[in-house]
């Protein structure tokens, strides 16, 4: 009987330690349940190490159990950043269709538009992302091709049409580009904060509007500068007051540092 416990506890502890490691993302550092399965998982190596085989199981299925649903919620939260990110993308294209008229000029694919679009917010405010994020791709799939409104001038007693180029709302994958005067002044370097409900973090910092707007971008910031880091290995670790510098993107201008 106490053989068959030891390896029951050895494999509950394999399951909890394979389910951290695979799970082990930045927001997961945020959640009260995945810093509780740690807490369990060092409680049931310790009680494995003095020979409790059976209380060493208990804990190390608690912590599995809480390290589980702390990686459920992550991934969740994952969702929702995408189907943020991708719903004020089509936002930005709606608004630039109505500044055009394109209710007007391209009433073969404006009205599925706007539909979609209403589906993606409806769908994000119900909590279903994934469903919010694709509506979110077709619509700005469908006005990725959207133009701004020819403009006609005299030339010498003749007219002539010309035809502009499409100015967009700036967001997260649009480069901003023309003349300095006319280009959104982005920082170019960011103080790590200390914040009790949502924890600075590589990913959190590129979700920001005035970085990337895109979480997924975190790597670039974190190869910028790993060098600064406590440990340059270990992306998950940074500290308050740390200068972070924001890498531009082709076509944008930065300088200086942000400030709240």
């Amino acid at each position: 009987m106490k053989h068959t416990t030891k390896i029951i506890g050895l494999a509950l502890l394999f399951i909890v330690f394979a389910s951290i490691s695979v799970s082990a993302q930045n927001s997961l550092f945020d959640n009260p349940k995945y810093r509780r399965s740690l807490d369990l998982q060092r409680m049931s190596k310790a009680a494995y190490d003095s020979g409790d085989y059976l209380t060493a199981g208990t804990y190390a299925q608690e912590a599995e159990t809480l390290s589980l649903a702390a990686r459920e919620e992550a991934e969740t939260q994952l969702q929702k950043w995408i189907a943020n990110s991708w719903k004020n993308r089509a936002a930005s294209r709606i608004a630039f269709g109505e500044k055009v008229r394109a209710t007007e000029r391209y009433p073969d694919i404006w009205p599925q538009a706007n539909e979609l679009y209403v589906i993606a917010v409806n769908e994000y405010e119900a909590l279903r992302f994934l469903e919010s994020t694709e509506a979110s791709r077709k619509v700005v799939g469908l006005l990725a091709g959207i133009t701004a409104e020819p403009v006609t001038v005299a030339v010498k007693g003749k007219t002539a049409t010309v035809k502009t180029a499409p100015k967009p709302e700036p967001d997260a994958k649009t480069p901003i580009t023309g003349p300095r005067s006319e280009q959104v002044l982005l920082p170019q370097y960011y103080v790590v904060r200390l914040i009790e409900s949502a924890r600075d973090c590589f990913w959190r910092i590129a979700e920001y509007p005035f970085v990337y707007g895109d979480p997924l971008q975190w790597p670039v910031l974190y190869q910028a500068n790993k060098d600064k880091l406590p440990q340059p290995d270990n992306p998950h670790l940074i500290l308050p007051g740390m200068v972070m510098t924001i890498p531009p993107r082709e076509g944008e201008m930065r300088e200086g540092t942000w400030k709240e």
